[in-house]
């Protein structure tokens, strides 16, 4: 796979798949609404609408963070995936250094 050069071929990449349950054809978001930051509720109808036309909703929920955000929202508390839990303990520790994996340190005004 290619690097993307802009922003519309990242949007490309990127893009979410699903497959009908009932007869495997590509699936469409029609529509969708987000209650709260980290979970989204998605409208999906079968592209394959005359032989099938399924139509049916999901959720989408972000469950763990891998990386945490150099611009962290403070009304979102996610939780920390194990493998970053045990990163975190080895840079507390002197082993690793994290510092492409966490937000940069605020400097202290003087």
């Amino acid at each position: 796979m290619t690097e993307p050069n802009d922003e519309n071929e990242m949007h490309e990449v990127s893009r979410l798949r699903f497959d009908c349950p009932h007869c495997g054809s590509f699936m469409k978001v029609r529509t969708s609404k987000t209650h709260l930051p980290e979970y989204r509720e998605l409208y999906l109808h079968c592209t394959n609408e005359f032989k099938c036309g399924y139509r049916c909703k999901a959720a989408l929920s972000v469950s763990e963070t891998l990386a945490p955000s150099y611009c962290p929202n403070p009304d979102v508390d996610i939780k920390p995936s194990p493998w970053l839990m045990r990163r975190l303990g080895l840079e507390a520790q002197g082993q690793i250094r994290l510092g492409e994996f966490l937000p940069p340190k605020k400097e202290s005004q003087q």
